[in-house]
Order: C-alpha cells, then sequence, then structure tokens
C-alpha cells in the first residue's frame, strides 16, 4: 500500500451513473475552490481509480443508488471505508422517498461524512461541505502519521542509545593517548517532539518526507569538549582518518561539516554510520546499520557560550522570558562574550603548546 500520509490532496472524485452531468454542473465551482473532478459511472472503474491514485483524492462524492430500487452505494461505501477509513465519503441521493433517506443516514452511521440530494444541491453548499470533510481529513492524517512516527521512535530508542554508547567507545579508543588532555563526552537522544517539529519545519521547505529517520540525522547527537583548540584539531584530523565510520550522505570517508567560524558557536560535525565492512559483523553492532548519530565537536569555551545562548534564547524557560529589547541586548552580550571567550582560548591553547609535556 502506497504511503497513506504523501498527499497532494487536490482531486475530488464523482462516482455516479450520472456523472457527466454531475462534472458539468459542479466543474467550474471545483476549478474556482482549487480542485480537479475526476468522474466514472462504475463502481469498479471508480474503485479502481482510487487504488491508483490515493494520494490525489481529498474526497468521493458517491452515488447511492445506480439502479431502481437498489443501494448499490452502501456496498461500495463499505469498500472504500474498509481499505481507506479516512478518506471523507458524502453520499449523493437522487430520490426523496423515506426508504433512500434512510439508507443514506445509514451510510452515515458506516462511516460516510454526509449525504446530500442532489435535486436540492447549491455549489456553495456542496464545496463548504468538502471543505470541512478535508480539513478534518487533514487533521486525522497528521494525527495518525505523528502517533505512527512516535511509535516507530519509540520502537528505535534502544537503538539511538546503543549507537551513542558504541560511538563513545569508538572515540575514546582513538584518541588514546593522542591528546594533551582526554576530553568530556555528552550525549543526547531527542525528544519526539523535538524531532517531530524538526520534521515539519524541514517540510516547509523541502515538501513531505517519505524518511524522516534517514532525513533527520542528529536524533543520536555526541558532544566531545576539549580543554584547548589544538587537542580539538588533533581529534578532528583523527575522525577524517579513521575507518570506523562512514559519512551518512555518501557512504565514503567522513566529511566535517566546519562551523568553526561561526561566532560562539564554533563547532565542527560529522554525521556517521558505523562502517558496515568493518563492525557490523559483530554480534553487539546488531540493528545499527541504519542508525546514524551526529558527532559534534567544541571547545569547552564554545560549550559554555552555545549552552547558556540556547537556554536563555531559545528555549524560553519561564524565569528568562526576555522582551523583544532585552532579547536583542542579549545577543549583543553574547557576541561581545564570544570574542572574549575565542580569545581566552587561544591564549589556553599556546600555554598548553607551550608547557605541556610533549607537545608540538
Amino acid at each position: 500500500m502506497k504511503n497513506i500520509f504523501n498527499k497532494n490532496l487536490n482531486t475530488i472524485l464523482i462516482i455516479d451513473d450520472d456523472c457527466e452531468s454531475l462534472r458539468e454542473s459542479y466543474s467550474f465551482a471545483a476549478k474556482q475552490n482549487g480542485f480537479e473532478l475526476i468522474a466514472y459511472e462504475s463502481i469498479n472503474k471508480g474503485i479502481e481509480y482510487i487504488n491508483e491514485n490515493e494520494n490525489k483524492i481529498a474526497a468521493v462524492l458517491l452515488d447511492l443508488s445506480f439502479s431502481p430500487g437498489k443501494y448499490e452505494g452502501v456496498d461500495a461505501l463499505e469498500t472504500i471505508k474498509n481499505t481507506y477509513s479516512l478518506l471523507p465519503v458524502i453520499i449523493l441521493t437522487g430520490g426523496v422517498s423515506a426508504d433512500e433517506l434512510n439508507t443514506a443516514i445509514t451510510c452515515i452511521r458506516n462511516g460516510a461524512f454526509h449525504y446530500i440530494k442532489k435535486d436540492f444541491l447549491e455549489m456553495p453548499s456542496l464545496f463548504n461541505i468538502l471543505k470541512i470533510a478535508i480539513s478534518q481529513y487533514l487533521e486525522k492524517m497528521e494525527s495518525e502519521r505523528y502517533n505512527s512516527l512516535k511509535e516507530e521512535f519509540q520502537a528505535k530508542i534502544i537503538f539511538y542509545d546503543k549507537i551513542l554508547y558504541t560511538t563513545e567507545l569508538i572515540l575514546r579508543n582513538l584518541f588514546a593517548d593522542k591528546l594533551m588532555f582526554a576530553p568530556t563526552y555528552e550525549k543526547r537522544v531527542k525528544e519526539f517532539n523535538s524531532f517531530y517539529n524538526k520534521l515539519k519545519q524541514k517540510e516547509e521547505t523541502e515538501g513531505f518526507i517519505d524518511d524522516p529517520f534517514s532525513r533527520i540525522i542528529d536524533i543520536a547527537g555526541i558532544r566531545v569538549i576539549f580543554y584547548n583548540a589544538a587537542d580539538l584539531q588533533i581529534a578532528i584530523e583523527i575522525l577524517k582518518s579513521s575507518d570506523d565510520f562512514i559519512d551518512v550522505k555518501d557512504g565514503g570517508v567522513l566529511t566535517a561539516d566546519d562551523k568553526s567560524k561561526i561566532d560562539g558557536y564554533r563547532a565542527t560535525h560529522f554525521d556517521i554510520k558505523l562502517n558496515p565492512s568493518k563492525r557490523l559483523n559483530l554480534v553487539e553492532y546488531i540493528g545499527l546499520s541504519d542508525i546514524p548519530c551526529e558527532i559534534q565537536l567544541k571547545t569547552i569555551f564554545a560549550h559554555s557560550w552555545s549552552k547558556v545562548h540556547h537556554a536563555l534564547s531559545y528555549k524560553e524557560i519561564d524565569s528568562t522570558k526576555l522582551s523583544i529589547e532585552d532579547h536583542d541586548r542579549l545577543n549583543i552580550d553574547f557576541v561581545e562574550a564570544a570574542k572574549k571567550l575565542e580569545s581566552i582560548e587561544q591564549k589556553i591553547t599556546d600555554i598548553c603548546e607551550k608547557y605541556y609535556p610533549g607537545a608540538k
């Protein structure tokens, strides 16, 4: 079955034995409201169209009766709802008999969104009903996607925790006896809502993301904090030359995302997966082949700056909510602090290189 969440809802499907007349009557109003009309006189052909074009269909207008005295639309509704439970179906009735109206009401109990009498139909009323139905459809789709991704996220948590533990062990081994000072490690797995909000922000510019767990590669993140810039640079080169990891984007050697020139933030990122040819054949790495991890390398000075900056500027802790004016002043203060920290960082690095035994 196709991904039901990736929808471009611009089609209203009419299934009615008088479909051509209805399409002609509805076409102008449909165009004004941004919809395309597709019409079939046969239930089988209409359902076949749904099966082939699910991601285009915003709603279905389904005739209740295709032959005198019979209500084929009842079975058609059941067939549609069995497979596409959220898709809004509006029943069209051509008669005014009590039996037909009671059957239309039964359809609503069985999942139809509404029923409309064709003889008394007004275009504004029809498309208002359609817009309400589609709006609710989108809300339900969003809720279902949220819950589905949350369930998948929770199932993957154990592997994100495992990749962090594994990555730290590998890094500790790579850096052992190669730096002046052993770095400090901070690990975290994003909260689900943080992951989901980031996904929605990306989709605003990129469009629907079919596989968010591959696209959002910093769900698991480890920050390595160094006590001078010289050790950080050595660590970068060690990582670049290591074959323990591969780059997430192309599966090749690691490429650094250098953000070291950003005032205050000053970090270098690597987006990694475990090298399948070196580690993934071992039992302890089962389940980690598709789990990415972000490695972020920073000095303790840049770490302090970004930690406090993030807490005050973005988290909006109750005790630190700022006015626009105070927020502007805060940014100015942080720019000044960044310059001073970078100066101190350089002085500490110079002292380490000058006096630490064996330092270059």
